[in-house]
């Protein structure tokens, strides 16, 4: 493709993505979920008129997210995953990047110049401080990240052996979707989630998991041997890393193990570069190396012992709780 071809089919390349958005939004994929329907079906049942719909669901096959059958528009291997109740389903991790995340990078300039994220700027606050004013925003944003962790980590036993613990706490794990697969496959070790009280109350987490609410920034509770922080860290800048890690080392016992799994840039092609901009528009942060944990470890009191590999993008990091 020529360069002038290229950018012009570039400029609209979000297109796709939000005709995919509008549809998770108004429940159409779920309507498709048992079997195939018709336009005026699929009018009937959505309640949205024949004419409008219909650019939908031209839109979405265009795009390869529907397949027609004689006259029905049926489900194909991409949209069954934004289904409601598929046990695999991504639909609110596909609602998550958009409103709000759209709106924030459409302001990345001006965060990029003022060096603070868009919810500094405009509303004069950080994301999660936003996020926890609206309760349907804060659950749509942890059906998201339960979605993505429950993928990425579905085989994080076989990466490290948790079974060494008697107890293992998650701290600021959202709806528990990692420490669940832990305790699965670890059932003789005591799980313990902890996160805001309004996270915890509408967790997700398997129910021999043991809730814990509170404050990552105030105190972590000393409850466990050792204590999981699951991409927490990049959520945040340096300071406000190393308050968390800090509260952390005071929870712990002697010799305890911090277990950290983040994405590490030296060890991905394109560094995350463009997953550091979205963390910097949205919380001020950015995406780390391991020079730049080590350093937070360090400094908080830890030493690394290990590098295990998760996937593609995310590590676990092993570290050991020094004695000051």
């Amino acid at each position: 493709m020529k360069s002038k071809e290229y950018l012009k089919s570039f400029f609209t390349e979000h297109w796709k993505y939000m005709t995919v958005n509008a549809a998770c939004k108004l429940g159409l994929f779920d309507v498709l979920s048992v079997e195939g329907k018709t336009l005026q079906q699929v009018s009937n049942l959505l309640n949205v008129p024949e004419n409008n719909i219909d650019l939908l669901l031209k839109g979405l096959l265009n795009i390869n997210f529907l397949d027609i059958i004689e006259d029905k528009y049926v489900l194909n291997n991409l949209s069954v995953l934004l289904t409601e109740n598929h046990p695999e389903s991504l639909k609110y991790a596909c609602m998550n990047w958009s409103d709000d995340h759209l709106e924030a990078w459409n302001d990345l300039d001006q965060s990029i110049k003022s060096g603070k994220s868009f919810f500094e700027n405009k509303h004069k606050m950080n994301y999660f401080d936003f996020l926890n004013q609206d309760e349907a925003k804060l659950e749509n944003y942890h059906k998201a990240m339960f979605a993505y962790a429950k993928d990425d980590y579905k085989h994080i036993a076989d990466v490290f052996d948790f079974s060494v613990h008697n107890s293992l706490m998650d701290v600021g794990g959202g709806y528990g979707a990692c420490i669940s697969i832990i305790k699965k496959e670890n059932p003789g070790v005591k799980c313990y989630l902890f996160d805001l009280e309004l996270v915890i109350e509408k967790s997700m987490a398997s129910k021999d998991v043991n809730l814990v609410a509170g404050d990552f920034f105030v105190s972590v509770p000393k409850l466990s041997e050792a204590i999981l922080l699951s991409r927490v860290l990049h959520d945040w800048d340096d300071e406000k890393a190393s308050q968390i890690i800090n509260n952390v080392y005071r929870a712990l016992p002697e010799n305890g193990n911090l277990y950290i799994i983040e994405n590490l840039t030296d060890t991905i092609k394109d560094e995350a570069a463009l997953l550091s901009l979205n963390m910097h528009v949205i919380t001020k942060s950015f995406e780390r190396n391991l020079t730049a944990y080590n350093t937070l470890l360090s400094k908080g009191g830890f030493t690394i012992l290990e590098i295990k590999k998760i996937n593609d993008l995310q590590h676990l990091i092993v570290a050991k709780k020094d004695e000051k």
